[in-house]
């Protein structure tokens, strides 16, 4: 079962070479932004000087900055009606980072075999891989579909589960979280979610159903530059069990090092935003409005109903031998060999749609 995680990496490989050399192709399922409220966002920061934002001559000691821990614990309180405290955070670099912290945490642990929900993210894939940790599925399609269902073992584990499910720009339902917790409860068993698009859907959905599952067994990871679309600063932080959160922090910053002075004053700015400044809501108004634009003029001929995030997965109408895409093989999905990833930040390929 471990090779069907580990046979998306040949795509991404291949991937990451095309993007380089697209020729006259377009790559519709890129990773980019792009909206009109980034200097809204970034307040003062779209035109400071960083020499005026801090002490540059020091490192940015991002987890030892009290504020901003206390600000994310702030956040949560706000967005998801549990109350946090600064022991509960760790604030690092992009998610990357985060992943690969974790999945060395695992492997220093002895950890042997993660469980899965799938789809999880190309970079699990790869450091289980590199680990020689086993990826075992616990469903056979994804949580979206109507046929899903859990297979979770009896015993005490590792589960890793991404919601939203970021390429369909949809939420894993609040009843599969509820299975999971009880799962929880019945095992001990740790749970990483990897919450990187969460906090986007488009009604305004709160809370987040990831905060259902029981904190001290669950691993979260959150990342503002995602919410506000802004990926040229790198931050993230991790909600993690109190008991787990200094032998996490030692071992990030020892493989990883400090972020820049930019990034943790962005993560400061990036909580006010949303705590205070409206939150991302003119953002997803603007994705939305970009959808429904695409299927306003028939650019899909077939979609999933994207209700989060950015992302729509769905069936161009042009040839798809004339984009560069990202299909159902990237996600470890079946039954979709038309379908494609599509960037609605992606102003270019909208047209060209």
């Amino acid at each position: 079962m471990q090779d069907r995680l580990f046979s998306i990496i040949p795509g991404y490989e291949a991937l990451d070479a095309a993007r380089r050399n697209p020729g006259d192709r377009l790559f519709v399922s890129d990773y980019h932004g792009g909206h009109p409220f980034v200097d809204e966002y970034l307040g003062d920061l779209a035109v400071t000087a960083l020499p005026d934002l801090g002490d540059i001559t020091r490192y940015a000691a991002v987890d030892e900055d009290l504020a901003l821990r206390s600000r994310i614990a702030d956040f949560h309180g706000h967005y998801d009606g549990v109350q946090r405290d600064a022991d509960e955070v760790l604030a690092g670099g992009g998610s990357s980072m985060l992943i690969s912290s974790f999945c060395t945490w695992l492997a220093l642990s002895g950890v042997k075999a993660v469980h899965y929900v799938p789809p999880v993210y190309y970079k699990f894939a790869y450091l289980f891989r590199q680990f020689g940790i086993r990826p075992q599925p616990v469903a056979d399609v994804h949580a979206f579909q109507p046929d899903f269902r859990l297979h979770l073992p009896d015993e005490k584990t590792v589960l890793v589960l991404t919601d939203p499910i970021w390429y369909t720009g949809r939420t894993v339902p609040i009843q599969v979280l509820d299975e999971i917790r009880a799962w929880q409860a019945a095992t001990g068993s740790l749970v990483f979610v990897d919450n990187t698009f969460a906090y986007m859907q488009w009604d305004g959905t709160l809370p987040e159903a990831a905060a259902r599952l029981d904190r001290d067994r669950t691993i979260r990871m959150i990342c503002p530059t995602k919410f506000l679309s802004l990926h040229g600063y790198r931050c993230a932080w991790l909600l993690v069990p109190r008991e787990l959160r200094t032998q996490l922090s030692h071992l990030h910053l020892n493989l990883h090092g400090e972020i820049s002075l930019a990034d943790r004053v962005f993560a400061h700015r990036a909580c006010e935003v949303m705590i205070e400044g409206g939150g991302n809501g003119k953002l997803l108004r603007y994705v939305q409005d970009n959808y429904q634009h695409l299927l306003d003029k028939g650019a899909l001929t077939d979609t999933f109903e994207a209700r989060t995030g950015y992302f729509v997965f769905g069936r161009p109408r042009i040839p798809r031998e004339r984009l560069l895409t990202m299909g159902q093989d990237f996600f470890e999905l079946t039954g979709y060999p038309d379908h494609v990833r599509i960037n609605l930040l992606n102003t270019t390929a909208l047209e060209a749609l």
